[in-house]
């Protein structure tokens, strides 16, 4: 919690910066997800926690957070941090998963450009946080962007740089152009990032990539598929269905030649040898062969897999796809518990100019599109269900004839009113800079300097839950319940007894309700005091134990 926070400049005062930092991270541990809410807890009670005679007040808090978030010091204090967990978890950093959530904006002072909030099935107002953590759910950082242009613009632009310097043990220069086939690190993501041109260009920085494929269209034999064993983090059996196969992936983009080349092409005739001669202005579009690794699932639905890691085994890159759930749950615990999407701040920033954004219009266009598409292909199923019987009298045949003939048209109206808009469409550039937008289509942004402060402190809250979980997790019958019984134990009664002479700070745990749960809380205690951890600002060590013991 306290480490590289020499990284801020905070004034002397009552409050220290270690009072603040460990005030907000057991209010989170908590479960208080708002500051607001501090107030309905016992103010005493808890600055006991800090060794003072109250924690702070909220104004107070709200004056220190918006002191610790000045001139990117939450960003240098993340990105320390960030650091300092992959040098200490080497091996899970060489595999991070990427993905972004949505932070919801329900206020009405400036008009957010909308997204499709998955969770809750709707397009709303909301700013987008992008997550990278490791197999276990654990988090490294995050960026967050007022603005979202792609996911794969993030990625390229401030993650990769991030990670290329971040990443522990990533081999030499001289060792990857020696195996062709070596990568320094993998990045794991969902459908939102698939993009060939996206993968190309990853492996041209020797940087594998692990995604679902998008487009699978054909089925593969049962017959191709073996049977593996693997075990999950709750030490659990799982079979699985894999199959593997070779894959050209062909990218969109063409490298332009400096200059144009003739090109000869034959063609045989009936009038003989045809010789065209033709300028090229490209070279053939790039290519990268790839694995494609599928999962036969119990229903006998393939799920696809699509990456450029060609070392792991096929077991293991199924193993790694499928941990990104780990994420997800991530996500759903992280809002439930500790209120994620809670606004910190209710000021606004100014948006650069060459921001660049979805084109409003173009996003309009592609709505209209989607629409016209859908009731295109409900009159095309309507129009072939409709079959010709012998039995239909003069009547019945007119009107079987008439609305074939309704259908017909409306089919023709919509075919051209499709083409129509996807002429149309090429000729809307998708994105454009803010500056770009109509006047009545401009917005501020949501100030995100102070909620990354305290989304860090609840990032460490949920990486020291987790340590905490794997400790407990290993003296219970059901290991999925542990974070459920550290809850339990953050709100157990304690005495604080301080014994100067010894420089000993004691904290007495009064007991659970039964005996298995007394036998886990002493097995924690025995963990932490092996730890020998120094109370901040004070030379008394911290020691754990139950009460009476």
């Amino acid at each position: 919690m306290l480490a590289h926070t020499d990284v801020f400049s905070f004034p002397l005062g009552y409050y220290s910066l270690s009072s603040i930092l460990l005030s907000l991270s057991y209010c989170v541990l908590l479960r208080i997800k708002s500051i607001e809410k501090i107030s309905d807890e016992s103010p005493g009670e808890l600055g006991k926690l800090i060794g003072l005679d109250r924690i702070p007040e909220i104004k107070t808090l709200r004056g220190k957070i918006a002191l610790l978030s000045e001139n990117g010091q939450s960003e240098e204090w993340m990105g320390k941090l960030s650091k300092q967990w992959m040098d200490m978890h080497q091996d899970l950093a060489g595999v991070l998963y990427i993905d972004g959530h949505e932070d919801i904006y329900y206020g009405n002072k400036t008009k957010l450009p909308l997204h499709f909030i998955s969770r809750m099935r709707l397009c709303m107002s909301a700013t987008t946080d992008y997550w990278v953590c490791d197999k276990l759910g654990q988090p490294f950082f995050s960026i967050s962007k007022a603005v979202n242009g792609s996911m794969i613009e993030v990625i390229k632009e401030e993650i990769i740089p991030r990670l290329e310097k971040d990443v522990p043990c990533q081999p030499s220069a001289e060792v990857l152009l020696a195996d062709p086939f070596l990568h320094k690190f993998m990045i794991v993501y969902d459908r939102e990032g698939y993009s060939n041109d996206f993968m190309i260009d990853m492996w041209e920085k020797n940087i594998a990539c692990c995604t679902y494929n998008k487009y699978v269209k054909d089925l593969w034999a049962e017959e191709e598929f073996t049977r593996h064993e693997v075990v999950n983090q709750y030490g659990e059996t799982e079979t699985i269905m894999l199959a593997e196969r070779g894959v050209l992936l062909e990218g969109k983009e063409t490298e332009k030649l400096e200059e144009t080349e003739e090109v000869i092409h034959y063609q045989q005739t009936e009038e003989g040898l045809k010789i065209r001669t033709v300028n090229k202005r490209t070279q053939k579009k790039r290519q990268q062969w790839a694995r494609e690794i599928r999962k036969l699932n119990n229903d006998r639905h393939q799920t696809s897999i699509l990456t450029t890691n060609y070392k792991l085994s096929m077991m293991l890159i199924g193993i790694h796809m499928f941990a990104r759930w780990c994420q997800e749950n991530f996500f759903k615990y992280m809002v439930y518990e500790f209120g994620l999407d809670m606004i910190i701040s209710y000021f606004f920033t100014d948006i650069a100019d060459t921001q660049q954004m979805v084109n409003p219009e173009y996003r309009e266009l592609e709505k209209q599109i989607r629409s016209l598409n859908t009731k295109l292909k409900r009159r095309e199923a309507k129009f072939g269900a409709l079959n010709y019987e012998q039995e239909l009298n003069g009547k019945e045949f007119t009107d079987y004839t008439t609305k074939k003939a309704e259908l017909q048209e409306a089919i023709s109206i919509y075919r051209n009113e499709l083409n129509e808009c996807k002429t149309k469409r090429k000729s809307i550039p998708k994105t454009i800079k803010y500056s770009e937008l109509p006047d009545e289509e401009k917005f501020k942004g949501v100030h995100n300097q102070r909620k990354q402060i305290v989304d860090t402190i609840k990032l460490i809250a949920a990486r020291s839950e987790m340590s905490l979980a794997a400790i407990v997790k290993k003296y219970m019958a059901k290991p999925k319940e542990a974070r459920a019984l550290l809850k339990q134990f953050y709100k157990t009664n304690a005495d604080i007894k301080v014994d100067k002479e010894k420089k000993i700070l004691q904290i007495c745990f009064h007991h659970q309700a039964t005996v298995h749960e007394n036998n886990i809380l002493r097995n924690l205690c025995e963990y932490l005091n092996a730890t020998k951890t120094i109370f901040p600002e004070t030379d008394l060590k911290l020691k754990f134990t139950l009460v009476g013991e």
